[in-house]
C-alpha cells in the first residue's frame, strides 16, 4: 500500500540563476525512507505541481553519505504534474526555488509537492 505525504515549496528564492545559494530559510528538507530498497520499501518518488505562474526548483536527492543527484526542475501550471522517481537509498530531498532568470521575481506562486513511498 503506498503512502503519501503532501506539502507546499515555501515562499522566497532559495537559490539564484546561477544555482548559488541565496538563503537557506526558502529550502524544504524532506527526510524519506530509504527508497527502493528490495524487502523494506518499494518505489518512491516526488511529484511537483504549479498554478499562476511558471516556477523553477532546485532538487538534490542525498542517500545517506553523499548528494547524488540535483536537478532543476521547471514546474509549468499548464501542465500535468511532474512525477520524478527517487534512486535507491533516497534518504533526504532538498527543495528550494531558483530564479530562471537576473529579473525572475515570482517567487510566491503556489507549488506545491507530493512524496509517494510504496
Amino acid at each position: 500500500m503506498a503512502t503519501f505525504q503532501l506539502g507546499d515549496v515555501p515562499h522566497g528564492f532559495a537559490y539564484n540563476e546561477d544555482g548559488n545559494l541565496i538563503h537557506y530559510k526558502h529550502v524544504i528538507l524532506l527526510a524519506t525512507p530509504a527508497a527502493n530498497q528490495s524487502g523494506v520499501w518499494g518505489d518512491s518518488w516526488v511529484s511537483f505541481g504549479s498554478d499562476w505562474a511558471e516556477t523553477r526548483l532546485r532538487v538534490a536527492v542525498h542517500d545517506g553519505s553523499a548528494w547524488v543527484w540535483v536537478k532543476h526542475i521547471d514546474v509549468k501550471p499548464a501542465d500535468g504534474r511532474i512525477a520524478q522517481q527517487l534512486p535507491p537509498g533516497t534518504q533526504k530531498i532538498s527543495i528550494g526555488r531558483e530564479k530562471k532568470t537576473a529579473g525572475d521575481f515570482v517567487d510566491n506562486a503556489p507549488v506545491g509537492w507530493l512524496l509517494e513511498v510504496k
